[in-house]
């Protein structure tokens, strides 16, 4: 791979691992820092409200992009064909978990008895990392390859809208 190759393979892996990872970092709540804005007071990690709000968007977007360079980086030095395959593996795992995850709301919608546990994100979190784990190791590599220019529009589109969906009761309010 020469020089010139690596800065698209940086941007592209850099743009697919922040939105990947900012989603991650909303839904668990992992910012680096924690600002409260009546103090003025920065805090290292999650720290909880004081006097008033405290804000974490400032800590999320911090951490996924130190996240994501370092990913991106790790996309620039591994061989070309692995990096295909990551690609490969998170694109299935993104539109697998939106697949899981929204049927299992709909089923608990639509339940007659309390299904508490389908409204768990880690039960589809772990179906569609297998699922993807398991397509992605067994594909052919002409797959992998298709993947890698066609479909890496995918991850980002897919974590923007499990963000929109977490974020809609703020805006439906």
């Amino acid at each position: 791979m020469i020089a010139s190759e690596k800065i698209p393979i940086f941007v592209i892996t850099f743009s697919v691992a922040y939105a990947v990872i900012y989603v991650i970092c909303t839904e668990v709540n992992l910012p680096l820092l924690t600002y409260h804005p009546l103090t003025g007071d920065i805090d290292f990690l999650w720290q909880p409200p004081r006097r008033g709000p405290a804000m974490y968007w400032y800590g999320w977007m911090l951490t996924s992009a130190i996240g994501a360079v370092f990913l991106a980086w790790i996309g620039t030095i591994i061989p070309e064909h692995w990096l295909q395959r990551a690609i490969l593996f998170g694109c299935i795992a993104a539109v697998a978990y939106l697949v899981f995850y929204t049927a299992a709301l709909f089923t608990y919608d639509k339940a007659t008895v309390e299904l508490e546990f389908l409204k768990s994100r880690w039960l589809s979190a772990i179906a569609a990392l297998v699922l993807a784990a398991a397509i992605s190791c067994f594909s052919p590599a002409r797959w992998s390859q298709r993947v890698w220019t066609g479909w890496t529009w995918v991850v980002p589109i897919g974590a923007l809208a499990v963000l929109g969906y977490y974020l809609a009761p703020y805006f439906t309010q």
